[in-house]
């Protein structure tokens, strides 16, 4: 499952007896799926005996967990996989997230999913798209500042390169005298040619211009993007990263119908680096904006608490969460506060120990009710929030 944050909405508005919850790191490689697979067997444990101690009988606990067994001996499953893995078990079924980073591990029974730490890698807008593109090649990522994988786009009807765009547009339209890709050195075919004309695709000196050349270039990046629109949208409509060089990415952003095109690019030549290698190279990027979207988020903070439109006192931001009054929950990284929140009486208690199941891990349940009520979560490292676990930009 590609986990958006629509679909992550969805799961949480969901009523559920008991969720399990589990958090485990895998080894991308295809020769260690085996390692994967002996760490989920290990969670399994931990969860059988969380949901023992909730009372729940032994036919009823096997019934539950038994498309987490499914997945043990399922080597395709195993096969394919990222750095880290949810698994998110109730009696409507079983979700699986495949993570870009690897979370700390953990297993957690309880009535509602634990969602904290996949949260990590699905900050809003903190997912990235990245368009690798040249004359030879087009391949399409979705990033965070954590991992990087590549998208399908095989289904998608565009060109791999400029030469593949110049051949579409002799088998669409050879006639049409005002179609870009037409022109000197595109010759309609005659009695003398085979057929396809006289075509001369070599742009460095073999007699075609350097305008003409970038006229090739717009139509074949324009046919990319048009063929790219719908899948972006389906991604959530992400920031877009092109990385390309110089002229390309100019190109690319002068004939681009897409509105959320980032200013900023990875130059160079994009053909030889690895996905691991394009990472790297656009992580300045992602870090930046990133630096930019928590300083902005405190600013709010600040200038909304002087109004009285901002908290970060526990049992008022749990309250808000629920009330589906918080725009923007920060919630500091590994942060737990264990308690029980009182939805009619709106009191809220805290607990010593995680062990009692009317218990909730609050960080989590505000978490879970700010993104059911549409608002935005910011997972935060420490020295972003050193002195309060939770902080909330209210609505209203």
């Amino acid at each position: 499952m590609h986990l958006t944050r629509e679909d992550l909405r969805a799961f949480l508005t969901k009523d559920h007896n008991t969720v399990v919850s589990i958090y485990i790191s895998t080894e991308p490689k295809a020769y260690q799926s085996e390692r994967n697979s002996l760490r989920l067997r290990s969670a399994l444990d931990d969860a059988t005996k969380q949901l023992e101690r909730t009372g729940l009988g032994r036919v009823d606990i096997c019934s539950l967990i038994s498309p987490l067994r499914d997945l043990l001996d399922d080597e395709r499953f195993w096969l394919h996989q990222a750095q880290g893995l949810a698994l998110f078990c109730s009696e409507s079924g079983l979700e699986t997230v495949r993570m870009s980073f690897a979370p700390s591990e953990s297993v957690r029974v309880a009535h509602a999913p634990y969602v904290v730490p996949l949260l990590e890698g699905l900050e809003d807008g903190d997912r990235y798209a990245l368009l690798a593109v040249s004359r030879n090649a087009v391949r399409l990522f979705s990033c965070t500042r954590d991992g990087i994988e590549e998208i399908d786009t095989t289904n998608l009807r565009m060109p791999r390169s400029l030469s593949e765009s110049m051949r579409y547009d002799d088998v669409q339209k050879p006639e049409s005298s005002n179609n870009p890709m037409t022109g000197p050195g595109r010759a309609a075919p005659t009695t003398a040619s085979s057929g396809r004309g006289d075509r001369r695709h070599g742009f460095h000196g073999h007699g075609e211009s350097e305008v003409q050349e970038k006229t090739y270039v717009a139509a074949y990046l324009h046919q990319i993007d048009a063929a790219l629109l719908t899948r972006l949208y389906d991604l959530g409509s992400p920031p877009l990263i092109v990385a390309a060089v110089d002229y390309v990415s100019a190109i690319y952003r002068r004939v681009s119908k897409y509105r959320a095109l980032t200013s900023a690019t990875v130059e160079g030549s994009p053909d030889e680096l690895r996905p691991e290698e394009l990472h790297e190279r656009a992580r300045p990027i992602l870090e930046a904006r990133w630096r930019a979207k928590v300083s902005d988020a405190r600013s709010r903070f600040l200038e909304r608490a002087a109004h009285g439109l901002a908290t970060s006192k526990l049992s008022e931001v749990v309250d808000a969460a629920d009330a589906g009054r918080v725009d923007t929950l920060l919630v500091k990284k590994g942060a737990s506060i264990w308690g029980h929140f009182d939805a009619s009486t709106r009191e809220l208690t805290l607990a010593d120990a995680t062990g009692n199941r009317e218990s909730n891990d609050l960080m989590d349940l505000a978490a879970r009710r700010t993104l059911a009520n549409h608002g935005t979560v910011l997972m935060l490292d420490s020295d972003a929030m050193t002195d309060d676990s939770a902080a909330a930009i209210l609505r209203y």
